[in-house]
């Protein structure tokens, strides 16, 4: 796998099929409607319970019992999620192999919609998403999320080592059959539970690199995919994290402080098109806006308090600037775009020291104390391509298997995003397009949502949610990505836009603060020019052929 000096997809092999198991999918779900058939007049409690007998392939039944609704569980940052509906709670172990243990729950709402939802996972997975299940259960989903076949927080520590990631088998069932074991235990627990299995299946993640393993290797497991963020090029990710905080670690007065973080925010905001003194925005399209962080240095007799050293100017370079390989000059990852600034504190240090560095030292350098500060990106960029790129990256374009049976994608990147770089989906779409033929063909079954001024899988000074982290209080086509993918996979209504939501404090209970349309790329969002900017409406998404630049680019938070 290689990419060109600009960052593109130059080839892009295909994966090998040793992890496609879609023979040994059919013979499970054939043997699992058959080893404990629902009995009719049976009550739902008696059924649940009788799971714990069941006879599923490679799977050890641990729980299984009725939930009535407003049970609470504790997630695993110590938050309390309840239950929306009364369930049965099956608690499940997966070994396909000797080297796999995947803990999985489904949760299997009464009142079933006859559909499977799959919950993802951000950062390294490792526990089970508690909310993720309340809400899939709450819609009528029956529901499944694993822990990726260890128990853990999402992310390391430096210094530890990651089991998982230093067995090259773990880490090879880590990135791909963690999901397609959970999903075909799912399916086999619902066969057995509800007398059938779900009439279609739908995937959503945030942090997208599981959904994008889904549908390039195991094509038949979903029907709908919602990929939110997706760091499809995983290993590369990780040297954009090492690349952002190396320059603080090495001169801690380079460090990009709070303060300076806002300076240089307010000042890429003025430069792409807002209003001087302007203290809260975000850019409609940031692609649009040049800006270079050297007209912000302090001079003469400048006591820094509204300007940036010359250390500090450096880094914010780095961090709009490309990754390069030193020996090659390639492109190693994109930069992060002007508007995402206010973002960038866990870029400079959190992301290196526990994603990085313990992923890469159980992984690649097999020593769990080795100092990420010493990192080569020359030599070592070869390493990692070797050693965790070639085994967990989703870069594949072609997903001509998921769509042959009809399966439709959806990716959605916020502009704003301060831990994937945002252009790097627009580069998988491209590719994608490219293989099948254009643009219109590719929009057949994949489509690529850029939200203006949303972070990673929502937050963010712009309209920050659309089917992310902070539902809608009502569902529907244009404003959930699952309500969209089920009316485009089973009545073929493909969505032209979304509307993406802000809610103050980024809390639905607390109101909406105004609204914008997503774009489905490549189509631009524009502003009429007269209309009230809190609402959608003023807004339109327009197509390349017919785009004509407005003056500014720049949407003020309203009431900012």
């Amino acid at each position: 796998m290689k990419m060109g000096k600009n960052g593109m997809f130059s080839s892009i092999t295909k994966r090998p099929t040793r992890w496609s198991l879609a023979p040994w999918t059919a013979i499970v779900l054939n043997l699992a409607a058959h080893c404990m058939p629902a009995t009719a007049g049976e009550s739902p409690t008696a059924r649940c319970a009788k799971l714990r007998q069941a006879a599923i392939p490679d799977t050890r039944i641990e729980l299984a019992h009725t939930l009535p609704s407003r049970t609470r569980f504790t997630n695993v940052d110590g938050s309390i999620t309840t239950t929306q509906v009364s369930l049965c709670r099956v608690v499940a172990t997966v070994s396909t192999e000797p080297k796999q243990k995947l803990g999985i729950e489904v949760w299997m709402p009464l009142d079933w919609n006859g559909r499977l939802l799959g919950a993802g996972k951000s950062g390294f997975g490792g526990f089970i998403d508690y909310r993720a299940l309340t809400t899939g259960t709450g819609r009528g989903f029956a529901t499944v999320s694993g822990d990726t076949g260890y128990k853990g927080s999402g992310s390391g520590e430096p210094g530890k080592r990651l089991d998982w990631a230093a067995d090259p088998t773990s880490l090879s069932n880590w990135a791909h059959l963690s999901v397609h074991s959970m999903t075909v235990a799912a399916k086999a627990i619902m066969n057995a539970y509800y007398g059938r299995g779900p009439e279609y299946s739908y995937f959503s993640g945030c942090g997208g690199v599981e959904a994008m393993q889904e549908v390039q290797n195991f094509s038949s497991d979903y029907d709908g995919v919602d990929a939110r963020s997706p760091g499809i090029y995983y290993g590369q990710l990780m040297e954009s994290f090492l690349w952002g905080a190396m320059l603080p670690a090495r001169q801690p007065d380079a460090r990009l402080t709070k303060d300076a973080l806002a300076l240089l925010n307010r000042a890429a905001l003025r430069s792409c098109g807002g209003t001087p003194g302007l203290e809260n925005g975000f850019l409609d399209d940031p692609s649009q806006c040049h800006f270079d962080p050297a007209q912000l240095q302090c001079k003469g007799r400048d006591d820094g308090s509204g300007c940036l050293s010359a250390k500090q100017v450096e880094e914010a370079k780095r961090l709009y600037s490309p990754v390069r390989n030193s020996v090659t000059g390639e492109v190693i990852y994109p930069g992060f775009a002007p508007g995402s600034e206010s973002g960038w504190e866990a870029i400079q240090s959190h992301l290196a020291v526990y994603y990085a560095q313990p992923l890469l030292a159980s992984a690649v350098f097999g020593n769990p104390e080795w100092d990420w500060t010493t990192f080569d990106f020359g030599a070592d960029a070869s390493r990692v391509d070797k050693g965790l790129s070639s085994i967990v990256n989703a870069t594949n374009p072609d997903i001509s298997a998921f769509t042959a049976r009809g399966g439709k994608l959806i990716i959605t990147q916020g502009w704003a995003d301060a831990t994937n770089a945002p252009t790097r989906p627009i580069d998988y779409f491209n590719a994608v397009a490219a293989r099948k033929g254009g643009v219109a063909k590719a929009q057949q079954s994949l489509l690529l949502v850029m939200v203006p001024g949303m972070g990673h899988c929502g937050f963010g000074p712009g309209p920050t949610t659309l089917g992310g982290s902070s539902p809608p209080t009502q569902y529907s086509p244009d404003r959930d990505v699952i309500s969209a993918l089920q009316a485009w996979v089973e009545h073929g209504k493909r969505p032209t836009h979304f509307v993406a939501t802000k809610y103050a404090d980024d809390r639905p209970e607390a109101g909406v603060r105004f609204e914008r349309p997503a774009c489905v790329y490549p189509a631009s969002l524009h502003y009429n020019g007269a209309g009230d900017r809190r609402l959608a409406s003023s807004f339109e998404c327009v197509p390349p052929a017919e785009q004509v630049r407005t003056s500014t680019n720049l949407s003020p938070v309203p009431g900012g």
